[in-house]
């Protein structure tokens, strides 16, 4: 997650450069489709976590689009859950004596099968653009540079703070904590533990 964590910072920092808008599109997605590699790395580690075993076809692989339909064909339904944390209300306090709530974020959320889409679309800018079936430059930028940083935002959104979560062991992320800036994972089975400073 502290590798993510540089990638977006790499990203938000591209808008500042002054440089040409394809070389920052490209760049943006050079680092989109490493976020998405590492979010099916993830999936692969809650499953260790979970299961205590990965697909065999899993083992080895790099290729995001080929975990997350590996996972899928196994019927192994993982995927980080964008959330927040906050102390639970006085009710909440009395009805499930609990200290710590996890709220999940729908809007933020994304599928398997739209971040195999997302990492499909960066790839296209991953190649110089063939001139025999591609257009220019330019003409590419103007036709997909604004999906292309509508799907980083989605990323970066998705990433920002979330839980992942199988077989009752569950961790939390926060990519940028407000009080200190670090980027924090911690397991959710020692809630009681929870450091007051997370947020």
């Amino acid at each position: 997650m502290r590798v993510v964590r540089s990638r977006i910072d790499t990203i938000d920092s591209l808008l500042q450069l002054p440089v040409d808008n394809y070389a920052k599109s490209e760049i943006g997605a050079f680092h989109g489709r490493k976020i998405i590699e590492a979010i099916a790395f993830g999936c692969l580690i809650g499953l260790k976590q979970g299961f205590k075993h990965i697909p065999n076809d899993a083992i080895g692989q790099y290729n995001a689009e080929t975990i997350f339909k590996s996972l899928y064909r196994k019927g192994l339904e993982i995927l980080q859950s964008p959330s927040e944390i906050r102390e639970a209300t006085q009710a909440e306090k009395q009805h499930y004596n609990v200290r710590i709530v996890i709220d999940g974020i729908p809007e933020r959320r994304i599928t398997r099968e739209e971040l195999i889409k997302k990492y499909q679309r960066m790839h296209n800018w991953l190649h110089e653009l063939n001139p025999y079936t591609k257009e220019g430059q330019n003409d590419f930028h103007q036709r997909h540079s604004e999906q292309l940083w509508i799907d980083l935002q989605q990323l970066s959104l998705f990433l920002q703070r979330h839980v992942i979560s199988i077989k009752g062991e569950a961790f939390f992320c926060v990519l940028k904590d407000k009080i200190d800036g670090g980027t924090k994972v911690i397991s959710l089975s020692k809630i009681g533990e929870l450091p007051e400073r997370i947020s």
